[in-house]
């Protein structure tokens, strides 16, 4: 509870669960003066001010025996300082800059997951159909001239040429009544066993051919299929005079892992950690530098309110800190001058 000398005007605070039966009394530390302090009762708010009385100083009680001192509460500055005001219920300045940092983390993460998942897909996507189509229209004008006069034994090694490029999944060649005459897969280790089987024991599998048919009347068509376990992008072109189709496709799985493995490299994982780091070093930075001067100007306030009217406030932070604690010593420095105006 809150006691003011009506004299000198010192505050103090004091513990009313200290004091013994109805009152107390101690000397101001300032003036001298005794202040009597009256227990509050079990209804009163603790919020309000207590009465104070004071007397005039105490006389020795010499004579006749045995004058009982009342219950004395002498308070020194450290035991009023123990007791600390009330403190603010929000949250502190750490809280929100720690928040900020996560959120811009989170909305700058989200941003280029977004752009990632929308355009990078869509880019990869075209490259890789752009591949496909360069790849099978050089392979079906190697092989117009070996087919036209029936050399399948050329077509086989242009196939086989074909399909052994990087990143090909196969090559495959039909005739004008979709017989494949030449099929073959860059690796069969990458498919699953039991299509690796099919292919073993009938050859190269119609299944395939008919997963990205040609419709009548369309020269080339692309389209993305499973074989055996993998997704390849596969780009069917019909031959002229209608001697037969080409189709040749490329893996899809192997790129996404491929950028995957580039998205997971330790490389991309150590600039997102230093990104981290450094982040974490600049809120430790920027706390540091607000809430240091915040919890030092706040002491000095509670000491002045406690009557330490002689404390100068030292400017120290940032602008804004520097331009409150030169406010509250002005703010000092006037009610110091009004209190040596009373006492006058």
């Amino acid at each position: 509870m809150l006691v003011i000398c009506e004299d000198c005007a010192k505050k103090y605070n004091i513990d009313e669960m200290k004091i013994k039966g109805d009152s107390a009394r101690f000397s101001c530390q300032e003036c001298g003066h005794i202040i009597v302090v009256k227990k509050p009762s079990g209804n009163a708010s603790s919020t309000k001010e207590n009465p104070v009385v004071e007397e005039g100083p105490v006389k020795s009680n010499s004579a006749g025996g045995g004058g009982r001192e009342t219950n004395q509460a002498p308070l020194t500055r450290a035991s009023a300082a123990t007791t600390t005001s009330g403190g603010g219920k929000g949250w502190p300045i750490s809280a929100y800059l720690l928040l900020t940092l996560v959120t811009g983390f989170f909305v700058i993460s989200g941003t280029f997951s977004y752009l990632y998942l929308k355009y990078i897909p869509e880019i990869i996507n075209q490259q890789i159909e752009l591949r496909t189509i360069a790849i099978s229209k050089s392979f079906a004008g190697v092989i117009q001239k070996p087919l036209l006069v029936r050399n399948y034994l050329q077509v086989n090694k242009e196939a086989q040429r074909t399909s052994a490029l990087p990143g090909v999944a196969y090559a495959a060649v039909t005739n004008k009544r979709g017989i494949v005459i030449a099929g073959f897969f860059s690796d069969l280790n990458k498919f699953d066993r039991q299509f690796v089987m099919q292919v073993k024991k009938k050859g190269f599998p119609k299944s395939v051919i008919k997963a990205n048919a040609l419709p009548a009347g369309m020269k080339e068509k692309s389209k993305q299929i499973s074989v055996g376990g993998q997704i390849v992008f596969d780009h069917v072109i019909a031959l002229p005079n209608k001697e037969g189709e080409v189709h040749v496709a490329v893996y899809v799985s192997e790129i996404d892992d491929a950028i995957r493995n580039v998205l997971l490299s330790p490389l991309t994982l150590s600039l997102v950690g230093g990104v981290l780091f450094v982040g974490f070093v600049i809120f430790l930075l920027l706390t540091r530098s607000i809430t240091k001067p915040t919890r030092q100007l706040t002491d000095m306030a509670n000491r002045i309110s406690l009557g330490e009217m002689d404390l100068t406030i030292t400017p120290r932070g940032p602008r804004e800190m520097r331009e409150l604690a030169v406010a509250f010593e002005r703010m000092r420095y006037s009610v110091k001058a009004a209190m040596d105006r009373l006492k006058k």
